[in-house]
């Protein structure tokens, strides 16, 4: 099951609320404004401001595996 790309709605900064087009915008402004704890995605580097965005790409990565495997 794919979840999909990750939100595509506008990011919003948890910390003061400023909004970013792009997810990538939101991670570059978490790690010098507020300096949070960014976590990456084993495999492939990607960062993540949200625990649960990491696994959702986890998720879509595996899904992404198993639907190639199976063409």
């Amino acid at each position: 099951m794919i979840l999909g790309n990750l939100l595509p709605r506008k990011q919003v900064c948890s910390n003061c609320l400023e909004k970013f087009h792009e997810y990538s915008d939101l991670v570059a402004h978490v790690k010098s404004k507020h300096h949070g704890p960014i976590s990456r995605c084993q495999t492939c580097g990607e960062e993540f401001v949200r625990e649960s965005d990491r696994y959702h790409h986890i998720q879509e990565e595996k899904a992404k595996k198993l639907d190639s495997r199976r063409h």
